[in-house]
């Protein structure tokens, strides 16, 4: 039996089995997979992830004012973050984790999939930011002793992150996964700090690994397939995000994701099918104007082509 969510703000829900920050037009946390018992389309317009798919900006927010403070972290960030929770036991001390959620843009004229999206066990409990410096501490007091401890190695690479300082977060998941390189979390979270150094074949590269390690997370697959779409390497990208959708087939925006990569290589009737699968799934969908208008021009462009196939035939 489940609580009822509680409405954090508009747009969004706490999953009263996590703690997560989920968008309210979800039926399950992506997080714990758990229902969201109080969930209902939201009675507000949700933030429009894509305004037009002929423009070049990219619009990701909430309400009037935040939406200028929004677009100066998406331009620092490959995606947007919200933050996870789990206890830290080294140093007797806590830090918050943050972490990618889904997004979607515009890029020139083509829709952009998701950011990427978020595992469990990533690690990180709430503090003030104001904490982090004394979290810091005790944890490089910990490795002064223990210099090869992968778990406070791994906890110091988060709070680092959280701090902004991502090339020392790096170094020291890179410690972690020496030590224990069969530890899933530290591959992924060296992945998630390459992405936001948007070195792409880190990320895949490291993605790949935690993968091998826990294949039967659609997380780390599905941040896999972004990160290979984010590379360029759409033929790569699109059986990954396949191997994501037969992991979790009730997210409708990995649809969305696969439907993009199979439109930039061309193959519009797939194409077409994940984007009306996407907007079946997601019949509120912040972005169904913009995708529904995508299929429409590509509705005309095989007619176009039928035509024209026709008129050549002798």
């Amino acid at each position: 039996m489940y609580r009822e969510v509680d409405h954090d703000e508009i747009g969004s829900v706490i999953c009263a089995a996590c703690g997560a920050r989920i968008r309210a037009d979800r039926q399950r946390c992506l997080r714990c997979e758990e229902p969201l018992v109080a969930w209902k389309k939201p009675e507000m317009p949700l933030p429009s992830w894509i305004k037009a798919l002929g423009g070049g900006t990219l619009i990701f927010g909430v309400v009037g004012a935040l939406v200028v403070i929004t677009m100066v972290v998406l331009a620092l960030n490959p995606g947007i973050r919200v933050g996870e929770s789990v206890a830290l036991s080294k140093a007797n001390v806590s830090v918050k984790s943050a972490v990618p959620g889904g997004t979607a843009a515009v890029s020139g004229s083509r829709i952009d999939p998701l950011g990427f999206v978020d595992a469990r066990q990533r690690g990180g409990v709430s503090v003030a930011d104001k904490d982090l410096a004394s979290v810091r501490v005790g944890l490089e007091r910990v490795l002064a002793s223990k210099p090869d401890d992968a778990e406070t190695l791994n906890n110091l690479g988060l709070t680092l992150e959280r701090m902004g300082q991502v090339e020392a977060a790096i170094h020291r998941y890179e410690e972690a996964v020496r030590s224990d390189e069969k530890n899933w979390a530290y591959h992924f979270n060296l992945a998630h700090a390459a992405s936001l150094q948007q070195d792409w074949k880190r990320a895949v590269d490291e993605y790949g690994a935690a993968r091998d390690l826990a294949p039967t997370d659609y997380a780390t697959q599905y941040n896999l397939a972004v990160a290979f779409h984010r590379m360029g390497n759409e033929i790569a990208a699109i059986p990954e995000f396949e191997k994501a959708i037969m992991m979790a087939p009730g997210v409708p925006e990995f649809r969305l994701s696969l439907g993009l990569s199979l439109d930039i290589v061309g193959r519009v009737k797939d194409a077409q099918q994940q984007y009306q699968k996407y907007l079946t799934m997601m019949p509120n969908a912040p972005d169904r104007e913009a995708v529904s208008r995508r299929l429409s021009s590509m509705s005309r462009q095989l007619d176009a082509t039928a035509s024209s196939s026709v008129s050549t035939t002798p």
